[in-house]
């Protein structure tokens, strides 16, 4: 009986391995199949197709339908809000940067004529930023009134998208009247300078132009803003108070042009919640650098908007209040372009800001 008892024992260790070894097996992933020079299936599966062919076959939504059935609907739906809102938005913008590329032409303005005998604007202005409660819109936009009356004489806008650069004036009946333009180079004259403005100091530097400069009868010019840089430290590169420099345009670039006005921008603080939050208010100080006359004033304030959407607090929209005090040195067109320059400005900053934080 002895020979007997060995064979039972080592029939019984052999069942025992085979259990543990099917055991195993269950937890231990399948190979995934291979074909051999002769073309044979080699692996676990070599015999049947395995879910891992099986799911290779199929479309990406034929995959998510096996696995779940509204897996297309889904997809698309996250297709649709990644790729096909930012492409609507893009058309857009393009199509709008393009119309204003165009817009600014002295044949659209032939038969109008410029509103206060040809300022455009009265000697007192009020400046309002316009700004959606929905947090989404695709220019900057400040709203101007006259202060006397309170009549909506038109908007500024800027547009900087792709190489277009835009920042103008419009009426109310959407005439777009005069734009400042970022000059080839940012108007320096040589390499050494262009990095300075360009990376150090990060200046501004604009032409300005009437839409109807070349008509007859309009007296039309060509300004350079261009910021003063020598008082400025060159580590201030946000929320610095600044000097621009404000010349007729010259062709001749050997030629130094005597600035006809120079504007000063420095802030003061505001309190607001209560004396619980503090906001940087602008003011804006022009004169005539040769005798220092006092040519316009302004002063920022802020108003408060709810966001439309419930839990995300308020949003400051910039005031602004222009007053011309002497005449025949600047157009009041020009003198209020510099006030809704900053608030342009201040929207970049509060943008770079944002995307640091991000």
């Amino acid at each position: 009986l002895e020979p007997f008892e060995e064979v039972a024992q080592s029939l019984a260790v052999q069942a025992d391995v085979a259990r543990e070894r099917a055991r195993m097996s269950r937890y231990q992933p399948l190979q995934a199949p291979q074909r051999t020079q002769r073309g044979q299936i080699q692996g676990n599966e070599a015999h049947e197709d395995s879910d891992e062919d099986v799911m290779r076959a199929l479309t990406p939504c034929e995959v998510l339908e096996k696995r779940c059935p509204k897996g297309c609907a889904n997809m698309a739906w996250r297709c649709c809000c990644k790729y096909g809102i930012p492409l609507v938005m893009s058309i857009g913008a393009f199509y709008l940067a393009l119309s204003r590329n165009y817009n600014c032409s002295p044949g659209a303005l032939e038969n109008l004529e410029p509103g206060y005998h040809g300022e455009l604007f009265p000697d007192h202005v009020i400046l309002k930023e316009r700004r959606s409660a929905w947090g989404f819109q695709f220019t900057t936009l400040v709203d101007v009134y006259d202060a006397s009356d309170q009549r909506h004489v038109g908007y500024f806008y800027d547009m900087n998208f792709l190489f277009w650069f835009r920042f103008g004036f419009s009426d109310a009946s959407d005439h777009i009247w005069f734009e400042a333009k970022v000059p080839w180079f940012l108007g320096a004259q040589n390499l050494s300078d262009w990095y300075w403005r360009a990376f150090v100091y990060g200046s501004q530097h604009l032409h300005l132009q009437r839409c109807d400069d070349g008509l007859s009868g309009r007296h039309a010019a060509i300004y350079n803003i261009d910021e003063n840089t020598h008082l400025r430290p060159w580590w201030c590169k946000t929320h610095c108070m600044k000097i621009l420099d404000v010349a007729p345009h010259s062709e001749n670039q050997d030629f130094t042009v005597t600035p006809l006005a120079e504007v000063n921008f420095n802030y003061t603080l505001e309190w607001y919640y209560g004396g619980f939050e503090t906001r940087q208010a602008w003011n804006m100080l022009v004169t005539d650098p040769k005798s220092d006359t006092l040519i316009a004033k302004a002063h920022q304030s802020f108003a408060l908007q709810n966001s439309a959407y419930p839990g995300l607090g308020q949003t400051y929209l910039a005031r602004w209040h222009v007053d011309m005090l002497s005449d025949n040195h600047l157009p009041n067109w020009v003198v209020v372009f510099l006030a809704v320059l900053d608030d342009v400005d201040e929207s970049e900053d509060q943008q770079e800001a944002g995307d640091d934080d991000e």
